[in-house]
């Protein structure tokens, strides 16, 4: 990425008005999201680098724990939510179209979708279960106080199911899709209280957050009813980053399979579900430092800032060659090249991303063919002069160090999944 062609650049590096302003506010000023119209945010070129990353990790977690990825439209039909009484429900909450497409929605939710898509053929032998699949997607529902990414109109998330034979099989799966949400959330450097039913299966996982949620005891059986029909009256379960709970279909959807006996049974389902955005805020949240942001290296924008000291072409030319060698060996690295930034302009848009490297290519890094290392501020890492190729081999090296060893902490702690 090159800073000086994406819009609103000149913004990035500004000094933080605030050490306590909310995490909505350092989200804009970090240059991650801007709002055009409240309740739809724009993710940046810089902030969707972020949530790219974010799903990255989701999707290897949830693949090394035997979930399908599948794709659904963000458009369904408003009868598709009528059996299980989500009209009632949403109410106002339904973003729909008018004439004549008024019998459309945007998607609001998944499991009435995804069980259209299922049935009838999709589900045939009890040998097919569990069946685990997940799907990224666009929810959209119409809130009267949306605020910032937290509770906005148009949010990310990962949905993910189960369909087992009994209860007893969902409840396996249950936690299951429990030990992938924690795997995932230790991947990205979350902390997370987890409060769930051992009856249900139903889970939450919260995380501290100064207007969100608190903590609940763990006494209280708050999914006690989430594996019966819906009805209108029922509360749903909302904040939180993750969360699970059983789900009874109605019959008019026709998801039935064949028993080992050949009789035909209705599967019971278990859906489940990972703010993406939600975690951008637990990340702000928890990874705040002064003047910016230290995210994990599995989510962090950038590994390395590449700027040129001075104006003069040489040294421009040459933080180029730098930027496309490092880019073309495979690492995370954006070229700081805005026309009038002062350095310690450029300096502070590292420091606030959390960037662990900058390269510096001055006039006589260009004349020599070598580059000026340096680490983060405050890192105990001295400056050094090198070659390209010998920055591609530190780079490598630290970087190698930094996942390996995240990887081991989390296989130590966590063990396989599947």
């Amino acid at each position: 990425m090159r800073l000086s062609r994406i819009p609103h650049a000149e913004l990035l590096g500004a000094p933080l008005p605030d050490p306590h302003t909310t995490d909505t506010d350092l989200a804009q000023h970090l240059g991650l999201t801007r709002f055009t119209d409240a309740g739809f945010p724009w993710f940046t070129p810089v902030g969707q680098r972020l949530v790219t990353h974010i799903r990255q990790v989701v999707r290897r977690e949830m693949e090394r724990a035997g979930y399908a990825e599948l794709r659904g439209p963000a458009v369904h039909r408003v009868e598709t939510l009528a059996p299980a009484g989500w009209l009632e429900r949403f109410g106002g909450e339904l973003i729909n179209f008018g004439p004549p497409f008024e019998q459309y929605t945007l998607a609001a939710t998944s499991e009435e979708p995804l069980l259209s898509y299922l049935g009838p053929g999709g589900l045939v032998s009890h040998r097919q279960l569990p069946m685990r699949l997940f799907e990224f997607r666009e929810i959209f529902r119409f809130r009267d106080r949306a605020e910032g990414i937290y509770n906005s109109r148009q949010f990310q998330c990962c949905l993910f199911a189960s369909l087992d034979t009994d209860h007893d099989a969902y409840l396996r799966s249950a936690e299951h899709a429990q030990r992938t949400v924690r795997a995932v959330l230790d991947r990205l450097g979350l902390r997370a209280e987890l409060v769930r039913d051992e009856a249900t299966g139903g889970f939450e996982f919260i995380f501290p957050y100064a207007r969100g949620d608190r903590p609940r005891s763990r006494t209280i059986p708050y999914h006690r009813d989430a594996t019966r029909p819906t009805t209108a009256t029922d509360d749903i379960p909302q904040g939180g980053v993750a969360m699970g709970y059983g789900y009874t279909h109605t019959p008019a959807f026709d998801v039935r399979f064949r028993d080992a006996d050949n009789q035909v049974r209705v599967p019971v389902m278990g859906t489940y579900g990972i703010g993406v955005q939600r975690c951008v805020v637990a990340l702000l949240e928890q990874h705040r430092v002064p003047g910016g942001i230290a995210l994990p290296a599995s989510v962090r924008p950038f590994d390395v800032v590449v700027t040129p000291q001075g104006r003069g072409p040489g040294q421009a030319r040459a933080a180029e060659r730098i930027y496309d060698t490092l880019v073309d060996a495979g690492a995370g690295a954006v070229l700081d090249d805005r026309h009038g930034a002062s350095m310690g302009c450029r300096m502070r848009f590292a420091d606030a991303m959390g960037v662990p490297w900058r390269v510096v290519v001055g006039r006589d890094e260009a004349q020599s063919g070598t580059v000026r290392l340096r680490g983060a501020r405050g890192a105990d890492e001295p400056e050094r002069t090198l070659t390209a190729d010998g920055l591609l081999d530190h780079l490598a090296r630290r970087g190698h160090e930094e996942w390996t060893g995240a990887a081991a902490l989390h296989d130590e702690e966590f063990g396989a999944i599947a």
